[in-house]
């Protein structure tokens, strides 16, 4: 049965810390989050924690660009080098003005000044390396924003340095895709988990084979936001924010927003477990690392929900970002 083994606080500091990532790098555990006033203010910014024992982390560093900085993606190239890659509200989220950035960084702590990349409004959400290139899922917010249109679409694009993108396609165009993963199967398929604009109960399932121009897209429950997916010993799982009270999800104590984890089926998925998580939460990053430890990254509400920790009452909820490890089916 699946469980989870043990969890550390990155960050309780009082700001909304969240929308997290996580990778493996340099024999260390580094977590990018954004720390911001609130979900959603022009103070936000892209920082990046460590640990080398998966118990204590500590800030490395903040990355900074005009606006509201938010989702910050970790990506190691080699093992000499490590990208950064988020977008940023230039004008506010009402705006809908938004610019991507990348940084680069040989140590974690030092970091080259975050360039953009990609025309204004593309948030590159995930990318994936597959055949020696780099594969990164647009979430094309450049259409007009009107009630009978989805204020996104999905692109899948291309590149061979991070910084020069070609597009390949746009993916499942009726149903206003957004927030997503990729990844591959041994025979080259591609497989894809996503989020919808315009039916949030649901998510939605792809596949594709070589060169990745045609889609097969269908409806899926239930609801999977910033879905980050992983195999581990011959099985494919995704993470994600769910709704404790739709069907499909993991049984969760809790009302509202929460965290599951998934096995991915071709057009199906079936629950594995709940993360605790409560309120604003979820976003998780989910590796394996060296060891074979399946490590999980996300932010959640749930110690002031429950009364662990406090803040004060004038000013919104405070976010933590937290570290688990977890035991899954063999």
């Amino acid at each position: 049965m699946a469980s989870i083994q043990r969890q550390a606080t990155v960050v309780r500091d009082g700001f909304h810390n969240g929308f997290t990532d996580l990778q493996f790098w340099q024999g260390c555990y580094w977590i990018g989050y954004r720390k911001g006033s609130a979900h959603a203010s022009m103070d936000g910014v892209a920082t990046i924690s460590w640990s080398a024992d998966r118990h204590r982390f500590r800030e490395a560093a903040r990355l900074h660009m005009p606006g509201d900085n938010r989702d910050p993606k970790l990506l190691p190239l080699d093992d000499t080098r490590l990208a950064a890659y988020f977008p940023s509200w230039t004008h506010g989220s009402s705006r809908h003005d938004l610019q991507q950035y990348i940084a680069f960084s040989n140590n974690g702590f030092d970091w080259t000044k975050p360039e953009p990349i990609l025309d204004p409004r593309q948030w590159l959400w995930r990318v994936r390396r597959h055949d020696g290139r780099y594969y990164g899922l647009i979430q094309n917010l450049q259409g007009e924003w009107l009630p009978d249109r989805p204020p996104h679409q999905l692109d899948l694009a291309v590149s061979d340095d991070l910084m020069h993108w070609t597009t390949v396609t746009r993916i499942g165009e009726p149903f206003g895709l957004n927030e997503s993963d990729l990844f591959w199967q041994p025979d080259g398929e591609a497989w894809l988990v996503a989020r919808s604009a315009l039916k949030p109960g649901n998510s939605f399932f792809g596949a594709s084979r070589p060169p990745y121009t045609d889609w097969e897209v269908a409806e899926m429950a239930p609801m999977v936001h910033a879905p980050v997916m992983l195999q581990h010993q011959g099985r494919l799982y995704v993470a994600g924010r769910c709704q404790a009270a739709t069907a499909g999800n993991p049984v969760s104590p809790f009302p509202g927003n929460s965290l599951g984890l998934w096995r991915v089926e071709r057009g199906r998925l079936q629950p594995v477990m709940h993360i605790p998580a409560i309120g604003d939460c979820s976003y998780p990053g989910l590796i394996v690392d060296p060891g074979g430890r399946v490590c999980l990254s996300y932010y959640s509400q749930h110690a002031y929900h429950l009364g662990i920790a406090t803040w004060p009452q004038d000013v919104g909820m405070p976010d933590d970002v937290y570290f688990a490890e977890l035991e899954l089916e063999p």
